[in-house]
């Protein structure tokens, strides 16, 4: 029984909720960050995001799932 319980939790925690097919879906974003999402170009959508709705690096990063914090050049573009 443990070790279903183990497997259990391992499934539940690797299960992500990704909110890109609701982006590259919605007509609110620019076809550029829109076709970035299609190729799977994830930094670069967050980085459009980031420009055109004055989004952090955290918020953009929350929102696609990648780092974008991890340099001062992402930080200043917040600032």
């Amino acid at each position: 029984m443990a070790t279903g319980t183990r497997a259990l939790r391992k499934e539940r925690s690797s299960m992500k909720l990704s909110l890109v097919p609701m982006l590259v879906a919605g007509e609110n974003i620019s076809p550029e960050a829109r076709q970035a999402l299609r190729e799977n170009r994830l930094k670069d959508a967050a980085e459009i995001l980031m420009r055109q709705y004055d989004l952090s690096c955290v918020e953009a990063g929350d929102l696609l799932d990648v780092s974008m914090c991890d340099c001062e050049q992402n930080d200043a573009k917040v600032a």
